[in-house]
């Protein structure tokens, strides 16, 4: 009896199967269709970007803090669409233009540069002088030219890894403010310990970091209100928009007028003055809590942009250093907070031994090098969106200011000016 109900259950599926089966293979081939399709804009959107690299060097004495380098992240912001049109995107292939803040350090030196589409070269060189009018920006050759296209090869190897958000993206990361001190002297400066690492290369090291930054909207901004909202205890209300708000009653829905009859107003007005009544009861939040709603208060406050912070360490085979990516991921750890925000290596975007577990250990961690190594060359955004608003990107990449003495950074003399008319003057005895 029970082989006969299997059988006959068996036989029911295989004929539901017989009119469905072209169904469901259309969808699979629709949605394979649909991500080569999307992979395909990408593409050719990238293809068509003309990219100039610009080195930047600035004067020795710097003054001003990371708070100038927030408005070039500001200027940076400014090709945002605020929303691509949908045949845009899905048939032009049109994307948000993005951008790559770098600092390469190779034998003691360190060199800055912005890598940019052609259209918005003048748009952030104006921004850069505009902050610094002693800088000198000079568009080079691209240093990647210099390296072949795949690596790890036969003689240089690569590592290094991608950083991203831990947490939401309404909650900050430590910033430049925290390490600030009315005494110059005692000026922390977060680009310092990086800095400090590339003075120390070797001959035959070569360390790349890159900032990829590109526009976004105000979809945390949003997030990080619902959260507040939810710590205070506000409930979000939608407006209602009621059918017969044309016709004098505002607010008021089909569903209301229908139990008006049955339901008296002061039943609504009642219940609406004890919720307002819970409300401020829970008003009264502990100090943990309203340190968490004014970082994000603050965090929302600034425009922001989606960010990938990637690092890079080349050297010949069989010459890795490991204590100089344990110092890169000291660099990184400056900006962490245990209440708010940290920054964490993309777990598929490192090269370290750790992340790979389970066969083919070597082979893995070799692909995972060639990835990096080949996303860096792309100037290719993260997948995994992480946003931080300028005031972050500032304290992560800046120039660094006067207190950080590296003899080997790429910096231009300051200017000397002539002396005021009218000094008296000594002349020499012969």
């Amino acid at each position: 009896m029970i082989f006969g109900v299997v059988q006959g259950v068996l036989h029911s599926v295989l004929l539901v199967w017989s009119y469905v089966w072209w169904i469901i293979l259309l969808l699979i081939v629709l949605v394979v269709f649909w991500d080569f399709w999307l992979f395909y804009l990408h593409i050719r959107f990238v293809k068509a970007i003309s990219w100039k690299l610009l080195e930047i060097k600035v004067p020795k004495e710097i003054l001003t803090t990371p708070k100038a380098m927030e408005q070039i992240f500001g200027a940076a912001h400014a090709p945002y669409s605020y929303g691509l049109p949908l045949f845009d995107k899905y048939w032009k292939g049109k994307e948000e233009s993005w951008m790559s803040f770098e600092l390469v350090g190779r034998a003691g030196e360190s060199h800055f540069y912005l890598r940019v589409p052609k259209e918005f070269q003048h748009m952030m060189e104006s921004a850069i002088y505009g902050q610094y009018p002693d800088a000198e920006i000079t568009e080079v050759e691209d240093y990647l030219k210099h390296f072949p296209e795949v690596l790890p090869n036969k003689e240089l190897d690569v590592s290094g890894f991608e950083e991203m958000l831990k947490n939401p993206n309404y909650l900050p990361l430590r910033t430049w403010p925290s390490f600030e001190d009315p005494t110059e002297e005692r000026r922390l400066d977060t680009i310092a310990p990086i800095m400090e690492i590339m003075s120390k290369l070797k001959d035959d090291e070569q360390l790349w970091y890159q900032l990829v930054v590109r526009p976004t909207g105000e979809d945390f901004k949003k997030e990080g209100e619902k959260k507040i909202n939810q710590i205070l205890g506000i409930e979000a209300r939608e407006k209602k928009t009621g059918f017969f708000e044309g016709f004098g009653f505002p607010g008021v829905t089909p569903g209301e007028i229908v139990r008006a009859p049955f339901e008296h107003p002061s039943m609504e007005v009642k219940d609406q003055k004890k919720e307002e009544k819970q409300n401020l009861m829970r008003f009264i939040i502990s100090p943990g809590e309203k340190d968490v709603t004014e970082a994000i208060e603050e965090k929302i406050a600034k425009i922001a942009l989606e960010a990938t912070p990637r690092f890079l360490f080349i050297t010949k085979q069989g010459n890795a250093d490991p204590g100089a990516i344990m110092a890169l991921h000291g660099f990184v750890r400056q900006f962490n907070t245990q209440n708010l925000n940290s920054l964490k290596p993309n777990s598929i975007k490192t090269t370290a031994s750790y992340a790979v577990r389970g066969l083919f250990v070597k082979t893995r961690i070799h692909w995972r090098k060639r990835i990096l190594y080949e996303e860096y060359r792309d100037i290719e955004p993260s997948a995994k969106r992480s946003i931080l608003n300028i005031e972050e990107l500032a304290t992560i990449y800046h120039f660094p200011i006067s207190a950080v003495s590296t003899t080997e950074l790429e910096k231009i003399p300051s200017r000397k000016g002539s002396p005021p008319a009218g000094i008296p003057t000594i002349e020499e005895e012969h």
